[in-house]
């Protein structure tokens, strides 16, 4: 069988010898999807071997199900330290941040034997790390179905302003009680459902940079992320409208998803630049110190955004004399004036990166500019593949009540244009952004 193949329980303990050239695999020891999975819970801390754990979640899904958790760890003998994150600000919702991942490590028992995220994901990410760091068992009980992280071996945290994806380790053991799933707000499978939608874009993305940059790529993994968005499109109406076998898929697919993350090695199987316009907002609201949209939720408004533009893209052609006088137009000193203006306290760490990094570097955007412009016919071979028609997205996203545009989120159509050109700044991952660069095609402004 094809890794793409397997349902997501029985990927735990497999190794597959890929013709990419990695040996593919995950150290997620067991996953369990199923109502009633929480009573699981006891069993499977007593596998571990030890009788003290450190739980960890939110006031809003320790309600959920950390109150629950507690009953049944302490009914069987387990002893339970509890940590509650709160949202700084007078938010709705705790960030990633340094300070809530400080919290934690500062109210973490070291007599705990293992670790127990229950919530969505800034709980999974935060104990992601803390157990990474204290070298101890995680079991995750997400409360919803709203992001694809479950089971990767990263974090994304807000680090010195900058949302970053952090290294780390993923859950040894997994329980998704489909029942809980399930009662929890619409909004959350919503952001679930976007997430999961932004790999029409993400898949594209990777095919197209490794025809220009070299990149490593896997068509398994691909695969399996051209999967899980049919998974998610499939049954993003039922679900919406409460089927629990509807939920259940979408709740498979996240999870797939993380372990194809694991599989590649990087995030790149699962965001593009529709990713980078979270990570964007994100930063900007930390910066005016405003509560952010639900990262799945605006990730698909990011998506629609990128299918419009790679629309647009479809009807360009490289202009190789324009191009280069772009590229050689670049101006350091004002880039990094319009860094500081629009990154603020952050700003510093995105010159740094780019110091590090080179990635407007005039040679090196000349040489991917004559790659482009040989490959070109096979670029738009690829978009014309993998990207959902942006029409055919809208309307399921208006059926099931995702929003389609920045201000159905709280964002104008300027901070959407400002974000897009300040995608390319804050890593070294070749999404449209760049490839519109190195072609002469960034517009300020263009939507």
């Amino acid at each position: 069988m094809k890794i793409y193949e397997y349902p997501p329980e029985k990927l735990v303990g497999k190794r597959f010898e890929c013709s990419c050239g990695y040996t593919h695999y995950s150290t997620v020891k067991g996953i369990s999807v199923c109502d009633g999975a929480i009573n699981e819970l006891p069993e499977t801390v007593k596998a571990i071997g030890t009788d003290t754990v450190f739980i960890v979640a939110d006031e809003n899904t320790f309600a959920a199900a950390g109150n629950t958790a507690v009953t049944l760890l302490e009914k069987a003998g387990i002893k339970c330290k509890v940590c509650l994150i709160k949202a700084d600000n007078g938010f709705d919702r705790p960030e990633p941040t340094e300070k809530a991942l400080g919290n934690i490590v500062m109210s973490y028992d070291a007599s705990c034997g293992a670790v127990i995220g229950v919530g969505g994901g800034v709980v999974n990410d935060l104990c992601k790390l803390l157990s990474n760091t204290a070298r101890i068992p995680y079991i995750y009980v997400p409360t919803c179905a709203s992001m694809d992280g479950y089971t990767s071996d990263s974090a994304s945290v807000i680090y010195n302003g900058v949302k970053t994806s952090v290294k780390c380790k993923c859950p040894d053991y997994l329980i998704c009680d489909t029942d809980i799933i399930s009662k929890a707000p619409k909004k959350l499978l919503l952001a679930g459902i976007g997430d999961m939608c932004a790999k029409t874009v993400s898949i594209c993305e990777w095919r197209i940079s490794n025809l220009i940059t070299g990149e490593h790529y896997c068509d398994d993994v691909a695969e399996i992320m051209r999967r899980c968005f049919k998974a998610a499109t499939d049954n993003a109406e039922t679900a919406i409208g409460g089927d629990k076998n509807a939920v259940k898929e979408i709740v498979y697919g996240l999870i797939t998803v993380g372990m194809a993350m694991t599989y590649a090695k990087s995030s790149r199987p699962a965001s593009g630049v529709e990713h980078y316009y979270s990570h964007l907002w994100d930063m900007r609201c930390l910066e005016e110190n405003r509560q952010c949209e639900l990262h799945g939720i605006q990730v698909g408004v990011g998506t629609c955004l990128t299918l419009k533009k790679y629309e647009k893209l479809k009807k360009t052609t490289p202009d190789k004399e324009k191009a280069l006088l772009s590229i050689n137009s670049f101006d350091k000193q004002a880039w990094e004036r319009g860094v500081r203006k629009y990154f603020g306290s952050s700003a510093e760490s995105i010159i740094a990166l780019e110091d590090k990094e080179g990635k407007y570097d005039k040679q090196k955007c000349a040489s991917r500019l004559d790659i482009i412009v040989d490959k070109w016919d096979e670029i738009l071979k690829i978009i014309e593949q993998e990207l959902i028609p942006y029409g055919k997205l809208e309307a399921l996203f208006k059926k099931i009540g995702h929003p389609t545009t920045p201000g159905e989120i709280g964002e104008s159509d300027e901070s959407a244009a400002k974000a897009f050109l300040h995608t390319s700044d804050i890593r070294d991952k070749y999404i449209l952004s760049r490839l519109l660069y190195d072609t002469g095609e960034t517009e300020p402004g263009d939507q």
